[in-house]
């Protein structure tokens, strides 16, 4: 599809400039901070746990600070960027999540004001959930070596009247092989939290109702004015299985490939935390060889809050196995990013499989009255092992949870108080 907008005044569209290629930056693994030669563009230390007291969890990434918003990027295997991509009116702010893959990145300073127009630098790192990758507006940017990893991004937005900026779609792409790089103005006010609660919402309605392609924006001429169009590739979503448990259901996504997806957040606090799980092999069935007793084999609830798993990355042959009220048990596959996986408030489960996977968590906190201390997120696990796992606690209509903006509110000081002890 060829969608054309009003650009504004042409001649801030015509401007171009030659790319040169000024360093290449290799990143120790053990580095989580540092700086890099074009200005703004740097690695920041994340919030990262060793664990979050849910059994099989060894390490769950928190949000970093700042608005708090959390979408997700996944990447089929053989997955490729074709082109560069430029955010007039977004800061990103990446975290990568893999079994240890390389990856590439590369930089051009696109910034009409900016002393170092043009300079275009590599940066060369291994995935890793401890440091945060910050790309401001502006500056364009391609990956290469994404193949079966997980982006986070947790953006940072900004208006402006400004002829290079779509709200719909902030991001001007360029040709990979283009010796010239478009020069563009960014947008300089930044929105308050709140706009970025609201622009999150917008996206998770948006994408519930048409999960098809992300369309880049390309500068075109047509009839000897520089404009820019549109292109939305043909790629659809495969449909849901017929055997979906009561408790899976469809997430909120774009597709970024074919079957690569933008999974954008499903409650209303628009944050969550990734969960790096290390499968002992168990499986749903108990006995000899279902770990019993191991971290894995036991079952965990949440008595307070509800969760919201979601496969991302990693083992494919993971599986989450769920009691219900009635004391039955049944299992549910997990490894595609589309689905998620409601989890009640004290129902008993417990991840399965072989290998390492990483999950999105999300969650809705019980509004209990009275509200303690010993009430926020993460400090109401309780473990059994599988004989011990009797009936969960049915869920009730009479169970209130606190708004997603509180929620999200608690989510960011808690990440700021992380930042502040590490």
């Amino acid at each position: 599809m060829l969608e054309t907008a009003d650009a504004g005044p042409r001649t801030a569209l015509d401007r171009t400039t030659e790319r040169r290629h000024i360093g290449t930056s290799q990143v120790p693994d053990d580095v989580t901070s540092m700086e890099f030669s074009l200005p703004g563009a740097r690695l920041e230390t994340t919030n990262v746990s060793e664990s979050d007291g849910t059994n099989g969890v060894v390490r769950v990434t928190r949000i970093s600070n700042g608005p708090g918003i959390t979408d997700y990027v996944t990447h089929e295997k053989d997955f490729a960027y074709s082109a560069y991509g430029i955010h007039v009116g977004q800061d990103d702010r990446l975290t990568f999540f893999g079994e240890g893959q390389r990856i590439t990145v590369h930089l051009i300073d696109c910034r009409e004001d900016s002393p170092q127009l043009g300079d275009e630098i590599t940066i060369e790192m291994a995935v890793s959930p401890y440091r945060v990758l910050i790309i401001p507006k502006g500056i364009a940017h391609t990956l290469d070596g994404l193949g079966g990893v997980v982006t986070r991004d947790e953006p940072v937005w900004y208006a402006d009247q400004n002829p290079d900026w779509e709200p719909d779609n902030d991001l001007v792409s360029f040709l990979r092989s283009s010796q010239q790089a478009p020069v563009v103005r960014t947008n300089r006010h930044k929105l308050p939290v709140a706009a970025h609660l609201l622009l999150s919402r917008m996206s998770q309605q948006t994408n519930a109702q048409d999960q098809g392609a992300y369309a880049a924006r390309y500068r075109v001429s047509i009839g000897g004015s520089t404009t820019y169009a549109t292109l939305r590739p043909a790629w659809r979503a495969a449909e849901t299985g017929n055997a979906v448990h009561a408790w899976a259901s469809r997430n909120n996504f774009v597709l970024t490939g074919p079957e690569s997806f933008t999974v954008v957040p499903s409650t209303d606090s628009c944050t969550s935390d990734v969960l790096e799980v290390d499968l002992d092999g168990s499986r749903a069935e108990d006995g000899p060889d279902a770990g019993e007793g191991s971290a894995v084999g036991r079952f965990v609830r949440h008595e307070y809050s509800r969760r919201r798993l979601t496969w991302l990355a990693g083992s494919t042959d993971a599986q989450i196995e769920v009691v219900t009220a009635d004391g039955e048990r049944s299992v549910i596959r997990l490894g595609d990013p589309t689905i998620g996986v409601r989890v009640p408030p004290g129902t008993w489960y417990r991840l399965t499989g072989t290998g390492r996977v990483w999950l999105r968590s999300e969650m809705e906190l019980l509004d209990l009255e009275p509200w303690a201390l010993d009430h926020p997120p993460g400090r109401d696990v309780t473990t059994a092992d599988p004989s011990e796992a009797d009936a969960s606690r049915p869920e009730q209509d009479s169970d209130r949870y606190l708004p997603g903006p509180a929620l999200h509110a608690l989510a960011r000081m808690e990440a700021k108080a992380i930042s502040l002890t590490r």
